[in-house]
């Protein structure tokens, strides 16, 4: 292996090392155990961000995204062998806070369902509407995302941060079961 390449392997090496007792760290096994580093706890506590809510938006992350945010919080994600994750965490400074699209609450219900990969009929049935609405809705989250599929939305929701799972979670079972 070349030279250079193994020195930037231990420099990227030790950043990590050094991060784990300076910064907000998790690391996310990949049977989605997590440890958080006391910076990361105080960090989150500070913040009054519900832990496991937080957990469970950085575990759906955690496999498809790098980097992301959390309301106020941008994570940047590095995946370690054995499928293990570190998210690091850093806080946006107001002037840092970049203008983002506003989605009424009914289009991040819509967003919420559309993550967790409901259809359309699962969508309007969960939120007891007509699939038309659910079509509606759609077309007004992609103008505002600038997209133009569901993958894309989806995608962008996470990124930004629209979905945060504070929302009551629903399973697709749970609509089948009346709940």
């Amino acid at each position: 292996m070349n030279d250079k390449i193994v020195a930037r392997i231990k420099d990227s090496l030790k950043t990590v090392e050094e991060a784990s007792t300076t910064k907000p760290l998790i690391l996310i096994d990949d049977n989605g155990s997590y440890w958080l580093n006391d910076h990361a706890d105080v960090f989150i506590s500070e913040r009054n961000i519900p832990l496991k809510d937080l957990m469970e938006w950085l575990m759906i992350g955690s496999a498809h995204l790098q980097n992301f945010r959390y309301g106020d919080i941008t994570i940047s994600m590095m995946r370690l062998p054995g499928n293990s994750v570190i998210a690091f965490l850093t806080g946006l400074d107001a002037d840092q806070v970049s203008e983002k699209p506003v989605l009424t609450d009914r289009e991040r219900e819509v967003l919420r369902y559309l993550v967790k990969g409901f259809s359309n009929k699962e969508i309007a049935a969960a939120m007891k509407i007509t699939p038309e609405t659910v079509n509606s809705y759609l077309d007004k989250i992609y103008e505002k995302l600038d997209c133009s599929n569901r993958v894309a939305a989806a995608f962008l929701g996470l990124k930004n941060g629209f979905f945060l799972p504070a929302c009551q979670r629903l399973e697709k079972n749970d609509i089948n079961n009346g709940t």
